[in-house]
C-alpha cells in the first residue's frame, strides 16, 4: 500500500505529538497509577490546608446532620403529590 509523503509527514507528527501527550500524562499521574501516591493527597497544595470560617462550617453540617436524620420529617412530599396528580390525570 503506498501513501502520499505529505501523509507520511502528518502521520509521523501526529504520532509524535501523541507519544508526547503520554509521556506527559504518565509524568503527572504515573505514581497515582501505579498506587504508589493517591490523587486526594496533595504535599505541595498550599490552598487547601487553610478552610475560613470553619467553625461555622462544621455547625452548619451539624444542623444539616441532625436535621436529615429524623425520621418521619421528609421535604419530598412535593413529590408525592406530582405522583397523585399523574394518576388523577390518567382517569
Amino acid at each position: 500500500m503506498e501513501t502520499s509523503p505529505v501523509h507520511e509527514m502528518w502521520g509521523e507528527a501526529f504520532g509524535f505529538v501523541c507519544w508526547m501527550w503520554i509521556f506527559h500524562r504518565a509524568r503527572n499521574d504515573l505514581p497515582v497509577v501505579l498506587g504508589w501516591v493517591h490523587p486526594w493527597e496533595h504535599g505541595h497544595d498550599d490552598h487547601g490546608s487553610h478552610v475560613h470560617g470553619e467553625d461555622e462550617l462544621q455547625t452548619e453540617w451539624d444542623t444539616f446532620l441532625l436535621k436529615a436524620i429524623k425520621p418521619g420529617e421528609d421535604d419530598d412530599d412535593d413529590d408525592e403529590d406530582d405522583d397523585d396528580d399523574e394518576e388523577e390525570d390518567d382517569e
